[in-house]
């Protein structure tokens, strides 16, 4: 029977103290319906509380909710023996009982997606639990079979309260778009002799891993000196390698009679680095001077300060502080980043007001040589997270994509994190075992899914719950091997038959974007914001981050550095999804496998065929298709 005494005692049992008028609600609801257990009651309430209001606490309104959800219109049938119920592995259902003042027995569900047959559905219905059916998805144009086949992977992991499907799932007789091409890199030729299915029956090997940060590394435990002098060191190497530029530059002038007439420049001594500057002359930012002179720092945004005095240039002098406020008001386009190693030329007549003329930040490049060691179509599919709905748990575009992987066989899979995001809540509210868990039987279900001749790469994420939150990022681990899943720290260069391979999965483009001042620029945003890594030879430039990203500078100067432009460049990230040809390199942003706002995803498809020389172009030898998922 149900008491006020027995409620109180369940509700205490996970740690809530109901007021008496939240008590008397439940014990009217109770004889209202005949409910006779409080403890079926109270775990009635904690389930339908969990999948549908978000854990809250019980109140008058949400009470009512429950009634007319739970128990309004239904039946009761009387259970034969409530203590027992079968269990099938990797479906429901395991049932706890617990004793209770009145005496009977209650059980804690653990709902799974799996189809109960009528016994189990019977000894459900005994303790007042319904398990939501999905709605049939649409049959997907990417696959042949239907998505409801067997061989599709189940992701659903145990939870403690039913896995209803996504509230943007697409009703049955609504049409699919997946399958549709969003954006098509190469030339037309190329592009018409492509076949996207490969029938290698050999993976392409990872010739060479990344050199991964081990567990004896530390993070953010780098001081401020620390980042000033790693900072200053970041001024120094790009400012030699700009200047180095700028003197080859002059001297070709010379060498055709165009500076012939004109007055060497007078360096002088103080000012001087002479094993920075070499041929150029480079005088500190502060200096005073009515003549052109040329300067090197790294640019300081004040985000406080008015439009005209926000924008100063640091000096590389690491023993004294040196600034000064800039004026690009001379120039007709420019464009800047916080953190950008820069070499000025302009006037600077007071000291503390350098007005710009010239801005230089280009260091020279060598666009990659064509990967002639491949010798046959190299196929690979990139997938980016998010891999399912922020309100479920069902990853149904990742399996959709483990299923397409199945039928075209690719030499590559690359898929970027993070897999559980720490902004889902779900995972917290719904879970009924460990993200470790979970993750490990995540990447089981993912070999599995694919033929054994894919090479699978996993990149890691620093907002993933199976990551530190740092960036760089550690590799993920698991307990078990698997011959064909490799874990890539983030970021990194992977090389794949001879082709250079860069991963981040920040949305670095993004950053700089939002980050860069600029007045009537040259280019489109993208190709600048990659211009910026390349010649920065850095995966992150930008400093300081935003608050969002957990940037350690000393990890980063160690392993996020990008030494030489790479052949493919992968940067997922919120801007639509692109492919661009950038200095040699191919720079595919491939969308996110699952859009919140429309339920939608893409992913990218690519096909590198065998060059026919070394300084080919991309568009000859790449071809890309970014495909809705």
């Amino acid at each position: 029977m149900v008491t006020i005494q027995s409620i109180k005692e369940q509700f205490d049992e996970f740690g809530l103290e109901p007021s008496d008028e939240i008590v008397e609600k439940c014990i009217q609801i109770c004889n209202r319906h005949g409910v006779v257990d409080p403890v079926e009651f109270v775990e009635q309430w904690f389930a339908y509380s969990c999948s549908k209001l978000g854990g809250a606490e019980p109140t008058l309104d949400n009470l009512r909710d429950m009634e007319s959800h739970e128990y309004a219109n239904r039946s009761r049938k009387p259970a034969a023996n409530p203590s027992l119920a079968r269990v099938r592995h990797g479906e429901v259902a395991v049932v706890a009982s617990s004793s209770g003042s009145g005496g009977g027995s209650g059980g804690l569900v653990i709902y799974s997606n799996a189809e109960e047959n009528e016994v189990e559905n019977e000894v459900l219905g005994s303790y007042g639990c319904h398990t939501p059916k999905t709605k049939k998805r649409p049959v997907s144009r990417l696959l042949a079979q239907t998505p409801d086949k067997p061989n599709k992977a189940q992701f659903a992991p145990a939870s403690y309260s039913p896995i209803a499907p996504s509230k943007k799932s697409a009703d049955e007789e609504q049409p699919s778009n997946s399958g549709n091409v969003v954006y098509t890199f190469g030339n037309a030729f190329l592009l018409k002799q492509t076949s996207w299915s490969s029938s290698a029956t050999a993976g392409a090997p990872s010739d060479d891993l990344p050199k991964c940060m081990g567990d004896a590394c530390k993070y953010m435990y780098d001081s401020n000196y620390d980042r000033v002098l790693i900072l200053g060191d970041r001024i120094y190497e790009g400012g030699r390698e700009i200047c180095q530029r700028l003197a080859e530059a002059r001297k070709q002038q010379r060498d055709r009679g165009n500076g012939a007439s004109a007055e060497e420049e007078v360096i002088p001594e103080d000012d001087r680095e002479a094993t920075l500057l070499e041929q150029v002359a480079i005088h500190h930012v502060d200096y005073p001077s009515t003549d052109v002179i040329t300067v090197l720092g790294r640019i300081a945004v004040h985000p406080e300060r008015q439009e005209g005095g926000r924008l100063a240039i640091v000096d590389y002098d690491e023993m004294t502080l040196r600034y000064t406020k800039l004026d690009f008001s001379k120039l007709k386009s420019w464009s800047v980043f916080p953190g950008e190693t820069v070499v000025l030329e302009g006037v600077n007549p007071r000291g503390n007001l350098f007005e710009v003329r010239k801005v230089h930040y280009e260091v020279p490049l060598a666009p990659p040589p064509a990967p002639t060691t491949i010798g046959k179509p190299l196929h690979m599919v990139i997938g980016a997270a998010p891999f399912t709905d922020k309100d479920n748990l069902q990853y149904d575009k990742l399996s959709d994509l483990l299923a397409y992987c199945a039928e075209n066989n690719p030499d590559v899979l690359i898929l970027t994190g993070p897999f559980g995001s720490t902004s889902n809540d779900t995972l917290f509210l719904t879970i009924a075992e460990s993200f470790e868990e979970y993750f490990e039987k995540i990447m089981a279900n993912i070999v599995t899914s694919v033929p054994p001749t894919t090479e699978i790469l996993i990149v890691s994420n620093h907002d993933d719950l199976q990551s530190s939150f740092v960036y760089p990022s550690f590799p993920y681990k698991i307990s078990k091997f698997y011959k064909n899943l490799h874990f890539l720290p983030d970021p990194c260069v992977v090389s794949i038959n001879g082709m250079h391979v860069a991963i981040t999965t920040v949305d670095v483009v993004r950053d700089l974007s939002e980050a860069e001042l600029s007045v009537a620029p040259s280019g489109d945003k993208i190709k600048r914001a990659f211009n910026y890594m390349f010649h920065h030879r850095s995966f992150y430039p930008l400093n300081p981050p935003p608050e969002s990203v957990p940037l350690d500078v000393d990890l980063l100067h160690h392993f996020g550095t990008l030494p030489r432009v790479p052949n493919v460049m992968i940067c997922p990230g919120d801007l639509k999804p692109y492919v661009r040809d950038v200095n040699g390199c191919v720079c595919v942003n491939p969308g996110h496998l699952t859009d919140y706002d429309s339920g939608e995803g893409t992913f990218a498809r690519v096909v590198v065929h065998p060059p026919e020389e070394p300084t080919a172009a991309p568009f000859s030898y790449v071809a890309c298709q970014v495909v809705k998922s």
